[in-house]
């Protein structure tokens, strides 16, 4: 982000203590005892980052493969019609042409959904950039730059991990555009479909950016949890219930 490499550390502690020996700042057990208000309001961009991750996900992997079977299922199903010879007993086509009318409309709704949720990934992460340079203002350069908020991560690091994300995502709706160009195309083979429907499917649960956001969101997790398993307390007494059971 341009404006937080205009605000380089260096330039930012010359204006402070001139002291060779800076003192060491709060542990991650004081951080998480002395939240301050640009601590819960990062939480807050973080949560909704993650909801959006969610719902991103369920549109590809179901409403938008969804739709896409549909289409690709009512067209062949047409097709298949168009090759038997005109009789009163052969079945109408007009349904299945109205049903893939309805899968069309559902996948293209999907890419909409899909592209104001990019917009809202971009307006969260300026939102991180708007609490960082708050807490610039108010807090100074050591506790942007140098404090770890939780655990380890600084609150740099919390806002420039959101620009490879939304690198992420567009590259991954622009992939999703095309293939659903493509089972929309009616010079589409069925072999071709089928084939895009399955490049569908590999790219909804797989991939750079699947496997790049599940390891930002485990990293997230890490750090507002201080690397602590919040299931571990509840497993412990149950396991001991059976055995007592027993």
């Amino acid at each position: 982000m341009s404006r937080l490499d205009s605000l380089t550390p260096s330039r930012a502690r010359s204006r402070g203590s001139q002291s060779p020996s800076p003192s060491p700042g709060p542990s991650p057990l004081q951080s998480q005892s002395t939240e301050t208000t640009h601590h819960r309001m990062l939480k807050l961009v973080l949560s909704e980052t993650k909801k959006l991750f969610k719902t991103w996900d369920e549109l590809i992997i179901v409403d938008g493969f969804k739709a896409a079977k549909g289409c690709i299922d009512e067209s062949t199903e047409m097709d298949n019609l168009l090759t038997v010879e005109e009789k009163p007993e052969r079945p109408e086509i007009n349904p299945h042409l109205n049903q893939w009318y309805f899968h069309r409309h559902s996948l293209e709704s999907t890419l909409k959904k899909l592209d104001n949720y990019l917009y809202k990934l971009s307006a969260l992460a300026e939102q991180a950039e708007k609490i960082f340079f708050g807490a610039y203002t108010r807090e100074g350069a050591d506790f942007v730059f140098q404090e770890p908020l939780w655990l380890t991560w600084t609150l740099e690091r919390f806002v420039n991990s959101f620009s490879p994300l939304i690198s992420l995502h567009f590259a991954h709706l622009a992939t999703i555009t095309s293939l659903s160009q493509t089972i929309l195309n009616p010079d589409t083979s069925f072999d071709d479909a089928k084939y895009t429907l399955e490049a569908w499917r590999d790219i909804a649960t797989g991939g750079e950016r699947w496997v790049a956001v599940r390891e930002w969101e485990e990293l997230v997790e890490f750090e507002l949890t201080g690397g602590k398993d919040e299931d571990e307390e509840d497993e412990l007494p149950i396991k001991g219930k059976k055995k007592n059971k027993r």
